[in-house]
């Protein structure tokens, strides 16, 4: 226990120095910065006349910052209004007839064009061509996410929105109150491997996505309500076929303007993909039914930030092929507390201790019951929210997971986990994506499964309208007390052309590579889609 306060407590320290070290520099850079770098003043801005202007080297800067101005009489004012030589008694340049030169003379005249008629410093490009991709004002939200901080890491959809830029933002349909976002995808897809295994089949499909939002657009408070749909025909093997769909429900009660609650309440009902953790790998897939719901409370004193959140999540797996699979059944509790420093809007240090209570509805095959305790400890960076370049959480840690039974082992893990999005241009985004997590399995003597998952997504605008993506995504499998481990490779690029605000083309074509040091466990596996997206 001691050892591991300590970790805390140094992963704080050094968390703390890097984001004391950022936000140290970016301030330097500030102060340090040339004049020309200033919005110019401009007669029309409310403040531009507000006080009056300093006469060139007329006062000491100390005398801005609350010292007293000198008595007239004093060397600074002083000059002999007789001198012909236009000169002070201190040798300076006497003030113009016309009037105090302010500080930094302004040349108000026309510029002269250059000699070709062609003025260098113009960008020639059309307004339409320059408006698409221009970053929105920090905290302007055109889709409306508004209870996002009930987790960072997992229910956070703005570094995602910031990274998914698009040349149009749905304007939704304005229903009262609160305005309603329809989306539905339609396309088709082939796969040379639709049942994900050594055995490789090929098939084609049809699918059809529906997702719709309704929105509330208050001053305080938030209320959001959310439902998906996914459905695929498959040719030759219907047991892939998809029928999942979900419902969820996010609310945010501003008690005070440093203070509020948020939660998430869901029910969705999806297949089990085959590559899965316990997954069958033939014959009809698992049916989960989860349902959950997550409560968070956050307090702001000043630049020191806390939030006390908790969750319950059941998960419910149908039979598959005459068996039951009632031993991956699944209720699990979360309670956790997260502590963080704000250095300002876009940077702050967070450190995060989570506990967990697992149940099993029945022990699996060898008999040994798999309930479990476990522990989670963060340590990271939150670059905001509302960053029109950088937003997101990124951390490390230590997790431990021990289950009941002591004929099962203690299972502990490094843990890396990212929500985090940056754009370094208009036209050009990156998305880290991390989870690292242990889970139960039903696989003989094994106390868990450590999984570590990392994606990064690429976005770039090709031209206004067409817009490119590649990523890729690599999660590795440990199984705690046996010799077997895998490695997941996923890799993908796409195409979307926003031919209008409300219809939008793709495609998108994806390789997995799967390897396993289990006999015939290795697979890999190509699939394109294409299709048309319809959105309001």
């Amino acid at each position: 226990m001691v050892w591991r306060l300590g970790l805390v407590l140094f992963g704080f320290a050094l968390a703390t120095l890097v984001a004391a070290l950022s936000h140290v520099s970016s301030a330097n850079a500030q102060e340090r910065g040339p004049s020309a770098q200033r919005a110019p003043v401009s007669a029309t801005d409310s403040n531009a006349y507000d006080s009056p202007k300093r006469l060139r080297g007329s006062v000491d800067d100390s005398f801005s910052d609350g010292e007293p101005a000198p008595e007239p009489g004093d060397s600074l004012y002083d000059h002999d209004p007789g001198d012909e030589s236009g000169a002070s008694a201190e040798g300076e340049p006497a003030v113009p007839a016309d009037g105090p030169e302010p500080d930094g003379a302004i040349d108000l005249a026309e510029p002269q064009a250059p000699e070709d008629g062609a003025d260098p410093t113009r960008d020639t490009r059309p307004p339409e061509d320059l408006d698409p991709f221009t970053n929105p004002p920090a905290g302007y939200d055109p889709l409306l996410f508004q209870v996002e901080d009930i987790d960072p890491a997992t229910t956070d959809r703005r570094p995602a929105r910031l990274a998914r830029f698009e040349p149009y933002d749905p304007i939704g349909i304005r229903v009262g109150s609160f305005v309603f976002f329809p989306e539905v995808e339609i396309g088709g897809l082939w796969t040379d491997n639709v049942l994900s295994s050594p055995d490789a089949r090929s098939d084609i499909a049809a699918e059809i996505k529906s997702t719709a939002r309704l929105v509330s657009n208050w001053s305080v408070h938030a209320l959001e309500l959310k439902g998906t749909n996914l459905s695929s025909f498959y040719d030759d093997f219907p047991s892939e076929d998809d029928r999942a769909w979900g419902v969820e429900a996010r609310g945010r009660i501003d008690i005070s303007k440093r203070t509020n609650l948020q939660a998430i309440a869901g029910h969705y009902v999806s297949q089990e993909d085959r590559s899965a953790i316990d997954a069958s790998q033939v014959g009809d897939r698992a049916e989960v039914t989860v349902d959950r719901a997550e409560l968070a409370f956050n307090h702001r004193f000043n630049r020191l930030s806390l939030q006390l959140r908790g969750s319950v999540s059941d998960a419910a797996y149908s039979e598959t092929n005459g068996a039951s699979n009632a031993d991956r059944d699944t209720l699990e509790t979360t309670q956790a507390a997260r502590v963080a420093w704000e250095f300002k809007p876009t940077l702050a240090v967070f450190v995060e201790e989570e506990l967990n209570q697992r149940d099993k509805r029945a022990p699996p095959a060898d008999g040994i019951p798999r309930d479990s305790e476990g522990t989670r400890t963060r340590v990271g960076l939150d670059f905001g929210s509302t960053g029109a370049v950088l937003r997101g959480t990124i951390s490390v840690g230590y997790g431990e997971q021990t289950p009941d039974d002591s004929r099962l082992s203690s299972v502990d893990a490094f843990l890396f986990d990212a929500n985090l999005a940056w754009r370094p241009t208009e036209i050009t985004s990156f998305l880290l994506t991390a989870q690292s997590d242990i889970y139960e399995t039903v696989t003989f003597d094994s106390g868990g499964v450590v999984a570590h998952t990392v994606g990064l997504e690429a976005r770039h605008a090709l031209r206004r309208f067409l817009i490119a993506s590649a990523g890729v995504v690599y999660t590795h499998y440990t199984y705690d007390s046996t010799p077997f481990e895998e490695d997941q490779w996923l890799s993908f690029a796409g195409l979307e052309y926003y031919a209008s605000p409300e219809l939008v083309l793709f495609t998108r074509y994806q390789h997995l590579d799967f390897a396993s040091n289990d006999a015939d466990g290795d697979y890999t596996s190509d699939e394109i889609r294409a299709g048309v997206r319809i959105r309001r």
